[in-house]
């Protein structure tokens, strides 16, 4: 095959959790052209990556630049890593030879490689799917780690940025929001941990986009005791924002975007998840990969919410203590 399209139009930790796959494809198939067709918002993660040759950034309010693109291209084949309705249509239409997807869904038969299987009880990590999801052409691989290439300059910004702010490396970022792509701690459940932090000696940078900010503030003022944490208050890119990243000594989030960033550049995690009652959300499917992390559930059947309150700061504390040792 000459040139291969790998499909995955969604976050930033769908991306990130698809590069193995890209790696993989690349690997077998050194000499083909690889594009991957993105979300506009998560696209810039690709930049630097030696086995991306190409992004298509995926606008669904204008499908028809859509199908001419890829019918200009002349893929040889396309992985549907993310399986949407609208795009098996484009790829079918596209008259792509080789289109490989998941088989159980009624727009399959846009597929002529189908292939069996099922995240719905999450008993795999989210890379291993998306190789699976190219059937044949990678029998046998597996993921090991997630692929974001930082460049130096990037870093050297990352740094520059937070000597502004008053911030060595070796701080602890507290990213508390998700936006509601998964359970996670109340905002009041944050403040507490962010004060318990700084009154234990931690240095504290909270981070957050846009529509997080005024949240943001709100836990910074709950700590008004004990110093304050330091807000990431400008609106960076992605990949601003990972230069940033890699200078932290731990993130602690939720299960959200960057945290995959944080794993891809060798930083730390600590991460809330929902009991497994919540299927989809396993941490077997999305935890991060090829990182030092530390993973807590909640032992309750409790609602949503207080589900995920009931996870003490005493432990999440002992768990950082634990991590950072390492």
């Amino acid at each position: 095959m000459n040139k291969i399209l790998i499909s995955r139009t969604d976050g930033v930790g769908d991306l990130l959790l698809t590069t193995p796959l890209i790696h993989e494809v690349k690997a077998k198939y050194p000499e083909a052209k690889l594009t991957v067709l993105v979300s506009k918002y998560a696209g810039e993660l690709l930049l630097n990556n030696p086995d991306v040759d190409g992004v298509i950034a995926y606008d669904k309010n204008d499908p028809k630049s859509l199908l001419s693109k890829l019918r200009s291209e002349k893929f040889d084949a396309v992985i549907a890593a993310y399986p949407r309705p609208g795009l098996a249509w484009h790829f079918f239409m596209a008259g792509i030879p080789q289109r490989y997807g998941t088989a159980s869904r009624w727009y399959s038969i846009f597929y002529n490689k189908p292939v069996w299987m099922s995240r719905k009880k999450s008993e795999k990590s989210e890379a291993d799917y998306n190789i699976m999801s190219a059937g044949r052409l990678l029998d046998g691989a597996r993921a090991i780690k997630e692929y974001y290439y930082i460049t130096e300059e990037e870093k050297q910004k990352g740094l520059e940025y937070l000597r502004l702010k008053g911030l060595s490396p070796g701080f602890i970022i507290i990213h508390p929001g998700s936006r509601g792509s998964a359970w996670n701690l109340s905002e009041a459940a944050y403040a507490k941990l962010t004060n318990e932090l700084l009154n234990n000696g931690y240095t504290v940078l909270l981070t957050g986009g846009s529509p997080e900010k005024c949240m943001l503030f709100r836990i910074k003022d709950y700590a008004v005791q004990v110093g304050k944490p330091v807000i990431m208050e400008e609106e960076l890119s992605l990949r601003e924002f990972a230069g940033v990243i890699s200078h932290a000594a731990v993130l602690i989030s939720g299960s959200t975007g960057p945290m995959h960033i944080a794993a891809a550049l060798g930083v730390k995690t600590l991460s809330f998840f929902p009991p497994d009652i919540a299927a989809a959300m396993k941490p077997k499917r999305w935890a991060p990969l090829g990182n030092k992390q530390a993973i807590i559930q909640p032992d309750s059947k409790l609602p949503k919410v207080r589900a995920m309150d009931s996870i003490g700061t005493e432990l999440i504390l002992s768990k950082l203590k634990e991590l950072m040792a390492k």
